[in-house]
């Protein structure tokens, strides 16, 4: 089970504060808000700010791991649904479209900017989310859902690219609705590595 640190267990002013910033960041981007905006949306003042973090890069990454645990949180939950197989990879195409939503386009362009503070904190967590995905391919292979041939790399490759489809411009205006294209990627997927009957 992946573990990314627990946001809830901080005192109260300090969730408030990384509250606050989740708003302002996930609809402005980290750069375009100030410590100032983040403390007058909390209602805390900038000296308790700074009791609890060195700075906006470091109020950022209790965010990115407050962000990160809710979507950790649905995956658990989703994948305890006694649900088929491929209904379960459906909602996870949709719960990670989902978390891409809830970064929204301006944090995230900050998280995934190479010159960016928060770079490779952001990589490092999402090799964590990652090994979900491998855990779960691994799993359906072990049940027989999946062709034991197909290499969990290989898997992982095209998992990768279909996330990256998913929302891509020309996909979209083919198929403008996100969950049946979630829908249709996971099933190509699925129908691809299923296990062949003999």
């Amino acid at each position: 089970m992946v573990k990314i640190k627990d946001i809830q267990s901080q005192p109260k002013k300090q969730q408030q504060l990384i509250e606050a910033a989740t708003e302002l960041f996930c609809k402005h981007g980290m750069r375009r808000v100030t410590v100032e905006e983040i403390c007058k949306i909390a209602g805390i003042s900038k000296m308790t700010f700074y009791k609890y973090f060195n700075d906006k890069n470091d109020i950022a990454r209790d965010v990115l791991d407050s962000l990160i645990n809710t979507g950790l949180k649905m995956y658990y939950e989703m994948i305890a649904e006694t649900v088929p197989f491929t209904q379960k990879v459906e909602k996870i195409l949709m719960l990670s479209t989902g978390q891409i939503h809830a970064f929204g386009s301006a944090f995230l362009d900050d998280l995934t900017d190479p010159k960016s503070p928060l770079y490779s904190y952001f990589l490092e967590q999402q090799k964590k989310v990652r090994q979900l995905s491998i855990e779960f391919l691994e799993q359906a292979q072990k049940e027989g859902l999946i062709n034991s041939e197909i290499k969990m790399p290989v898997m992982m490759f095209l998992l990768n690219r279909l996330s990256e489809l998913l929302n891509h411009p020309e996909f979209v205006r083919i198929l403008p609705d996100i969950e049946a294209r979630a829908c249709e990627l996971s099933t190509l997927f699925f129908h691809g590595c299923a296990r062949t009957s003999q």
